[in-house]
């Protein structure tokens, strides 16, 4: 019995997807009403803070609208959302570093402030544009404390300098980096 219903919702899903292929607006209300709260779910417990989740689960779904009629059915529907998910989280995440960097070194750059929200290759830009306005020293510390995550301490282990150094140069990169921002907006 069980054997059997396991195969008809086999069958319902590929129905399903048959039908999305196929350009059927109900079908893809249906996949979406019926694997959105997974992908809320599955983004949640990948890190996308709370404040990108639904962002992230439309994007979700913008890809499986994009790439389904590409999907082979080699794996389970579900598999191939997680997949989805996956790198949308690791984008969503990305973004959200970049956001809290822009807006702790610039809160005049904050999301809040942008008349145009930036997109994840914009910004990007405008990162590596105020990067190099700073020296290769700045840009060691910089880059190594704020984009990487070490400490003063690891750092300063790195350069082989002392960490009053490392620190004084964090100071004057951030200060200049601010500056860039500022000029770029």
């Amino acid at each position: 019995m069980l054997a059997s219903a396991a195969a008809s919702d086999v069958d319902a899903g590929h129905d399903l997807l048959d039908r999305c292929v196929a350009g059927s607006p109900d079908a893809w209300r249906g996949l979406h009403q019926r694997y959105h709260r997974t992908a809320l779910s599955v983004l949640r417990r990948l890190g996308v803070p709370p404040s990108h989740l639904e962002d992230a689960c439309q994007e979700v779904f913008v890809d499986v609208f994009r790439y389904l009629p590409r999907f082979r059915r080699e794996a389970d529907f579900r598999t191939w959302l997680y997949r989805i998910c996956l790198s949308r989280a690791r984008v969503s995440r990305r973004r959200a570093r970049l956001w809290s960097l822009f807006s702790r070194l610039s809160p005049e750059v904050g999301p809040d402030l942008v008349q145009q929200p930036l997109d994840e290759g914009q910004a990007s830009r405008q990162l590596a544009r105020a990067i190099d306005q700073l020296s290769e020293a700045e840009r060691v510390v910089f880059v190594l404390f704020e984009l990487e995550g070490l400490s003063g301490q690891e750092i300063a282990e790195v350069i082989e300098r002392p960490q009053a150094t490392v620190f004084r140069r964090l100071h004057d990169a951030r200060k200049r980096f601010t500056a860039a921002l500022e000029e770029g907006t």
